[in-house]
């Protein structure tokens, strides 16, 4: 009975983790289509060091994730000493808070200042919930749960973007203003965004009030950051591996919205529709069956295929022209995130036992500098061609992926 009890306990823990890591998602994807107008716009009435448009969408895109690069390792360490529930309080509130207040301004400069905020509290909020999970799960089972944390996130991220071309030019707030606060087109979603990350707030405090979690043994603690220690051998192919991916996921986030507006004229409702459709394809991909394909295939031998279609789909998206081709393709974009990031996530968890937080974290942190990587070099490579970042991108992750393929078969052979 007490073994029943405790699985129950265990189960009930992880479904409020995805529920809370859902709602914060939901609001992290409602900014996805808005941002790049929202910037566009404000860009044209504060000038700031003279830079086009593109630079600053892809500036803006990017300081969110590099943010989360120099916080995440030290959330995770903090999640490992104190424990998983007051770092994922603390992340999930002042990311609340920033994305409000994000919503209520148009100056560049605090848009800036916002969007840095933001990402320091957020780095919190994946890799504590990923830990946790960690802590609560088998190795045998490992894999699947990971699996389904992405595919919460990425099902959060399917709705933000619906959400936001319901509310967008909703004039609750028409011509409201006070200081540096000033209602825009954009404020209404950015306020719903915030409060979705408020309510996953709400229900971790109410649902799991304290709940302990395990945490590294203090009985003999490191003397001082252990991060040169930690991406040593077997971490440091995974933040590799990790740091390509998401770097091309960013380039395309953070492109894609003015390369199609300038190809085809696509406003915030087609984008829309179009992130949904790569959040979607993840979401599916992760909680049907990457688990699954964990189990019976392997970390290693997914990762080829999943950098292959990275590849594949960014080079069909610097020409596609058809808004269903365009769908398709990026779902095949979404399917090979969908094998890559829960992979790396699994092996990562693997390695031992102790300081999970703290891999966990650099892991988030690498992809989160992966982010930021992605849109700076996407935002330069696209002012010289539209089309520069999709081909260059892409013949990269053809190269990983043959090195993936030829680093297994030495392997086996």
């Amino acid at each position: 009975m007490t073994s029943r009890s405790s699985i129950l306990r265990i189960n009930k823990q992880i479904g409020i983790l995805l529920i809370c890591l859902f709602l914060v998602m939901i609001g992290y994807g409602l900014t996805l289509p808005i941002l790049p107008f929202f910037v566009e716009k404000s860009v044209r009435s504060n000038e700031l060091f003279l830079l086009s448009p593109a630079v600053h969408v892809g500036l803006m895109t990017g300081i969110f994730p590099l943010m989360q690069f120099i916080a995440a390792p030290l959330w995770g360490r903090w999640s490992d000493r104190i424990g998983r529930f007051p770092v994922l309080t603390a992340g999930m509130g002042g990311y609340a808070l920033s994305l409000i207040f994000f919503g209520w301004t148009n100056d560049l400069v605090l848009l800036y200042v916002l969007r840095i905020v933001g990402g320091l509290f957020s780095a919190s909020v994946l890799p504590t919930v990923n830990s946790w999970v960690t802590d609560q799960s088998t190795v045998k089972n490992r894999g699947k749960l990971l699996a389904w944390v992405g595919g919460s996130a990425s099902l959060g991220v399917i709705f933000g973007p619906v959400l936001s071309s319901f509310f967008m030019d909703v004039g609750w707030f028409t011509e409201w203003s006070w200081k540096l606060l000033v209602a825009t087109p954009y404020t209404v979603p950015f306020i719903f965004a915030g409060s979705f990350s408020l309510l996953a707030l709400a229900a971790l405090i109410i649902w799991m009030p304290g709940d302990p979690s395990p945490v590294v043994n203090n009985s003999n603690p490191p003397s001082k950051f252990g991060l040169l220690s930690i991406i040593k051998g077997e971490m440091l192919p995974i933040l590799f591996y990790a740091l390509i991916a998401q770097a091309a996921l960013a380039m395309f986030e953070s492109t894609y919205a003015l390369h199609s507006q300038q190809i085809m004229g696509y406003s915030v409702i087609e984008m829309g529709y179009i992130f949904m459709a790569c959040a979607l394809g993840m979401s599916i991909s992760q909680i049907g069956f990457t688990g699954y394909l964990i189990d019976q295939l392997g970390e290693e031998r997914l990762l080829p295929i999943g950098y292959f279609l990275v590849g594949l789909a960014l080079l069909f998206l610097m020409l596609a022209s058809s808004f269903t081709l365009i769908i398709i393709v990026v779902s095949i974009l979404a399917l090979g995130m969908a094998l890559i990031s829960p992979a790396l996530a699994s092996i990562t968890s693997k390695i031992n036992k102790n300081y999970v937080g703290e891999r966990m974290g650099i892991l988030a942190s690498i992809s989160s500098l992966g982010l930021a990587t992605g849109s700076f070099i996407g935002s330069g490579l696209y002012v010289i061609n539209i089309h520069l970042p999709y081909l260059t991108f892409s013949l990269f992750l053809f190269y990983v992926t043959f090195y993936l393929v030829k680093k297994n078969l030495n392997v086996i052979g």
